[in-house]
């Protein structure tokens, strides 16, 4: 089973070799097996790559997320079709009941509730947020009709990073945390569609300009491992570093 994330920072080409990636950098050539990789992160405006390998990236389901001049995930490359029978479940994706969709939706708010939860009596955070989000956790109704999430969102982020922090900030936590879910996104992403399912297909995000609602849907309970680690590790960093960003993808592997 394939599990490397790959970061080629200012790489100069990505080419195929036989059934591997040949990484040119700086007079250097590295090589790693297709059936290694999950996820390839381009974080460089020079870096070139062949159409050959992204033929065989699609091949071999693999992700290949392009990075802006911000070092920002701005696009992912997914294979279009890595199932034998897609068409079927495709079919089925779109009949799901509506009764069914509310209930996933309930579960998928309550693992996302229990992980945050979970990270703020690990950051010992004070007992009232903690209560609160205990208290949401037994709230939630099929579909989230009240916003539980919502409410414990605010619970959540303002107990982690203070009174003051919203997620709209344009502020180092937040490049952090974008990050991190973008790279999340991108794991999600190639397993939706290795199961034959249509990432535009959501259960809760419906929108017409996304093409990941599925995706989007089903990342959420992840979202609070990224959260822990920022928290943990880089609440005070002045800079998006290259470490940062290689620490950050390794959390997959974690």
């Amino acid at each position: 089973m394939s599990w490397r994330t790959v970061l080629v920072e200012d790489g100069e080409s990505l080419r195929l070799k036989l059934d591997s990636i040949i990484i040119e950098k700086n007079q250097k050539v590295f090589t790693i097996p297709l059936a290694d990789i999950s996820v390839i992160v381009v974080d460089g405006q020079q870096t070139t790559i062949s159409t050959r390998l992204l033929t065989q990236l699609s091949k071999y389901n693999i992700s290949l997320v392009t990075c802006d001049e911000s070092h920002h995930p701005i696009g992912v490359f997914n294979s279009f079709n890595t199932h034998s029978r897609a068409s079927k479940l495709i079919y089925r994706q779109i009949n799901l009941d509506n009764e069914l969709k509310q209930k996933i939706w309930q579960q998928l708010v309550k693992f996302k509730l229990r992980n945050q939860l979970a990270v703020l009596m690990e950051c010992e955070s004070s007992e009232l947020s903690i209560d609160r989000l205990n208290q949401y956790i037994q709230d939630v109704e099929p579909y989230d009709q009240t916003n539980r999430e919502g409410h414990a969102a605010k619970v959540y982020f303002n107990e982690l990073f203070g009174k003051k922090f919203t997620r709209q900030d344009d502020n180092m936590i937040n490049v952090c945390l974008n990050y991190g879910y973008s790279i999340i996104r991108a794991h999600l992403a190639r397993l939706v569609v290795g199961y034959g399912l249509s990432p535009l297909l959501g259960i809760f995000h419906r929108s017409e300009y996304n093409q990941f609602n599925l995706v989007d849907d089903l990342m959420e309970p992840f979202r609070p491992f990224v959260d822990y680690y920022v928290y943990k590790n880089l609440m005070n960093e002045r800079y998006f570093k290259s470490e940062h960003r290689q620490a950050l993808i390794s959390l997959m592997t974690k």
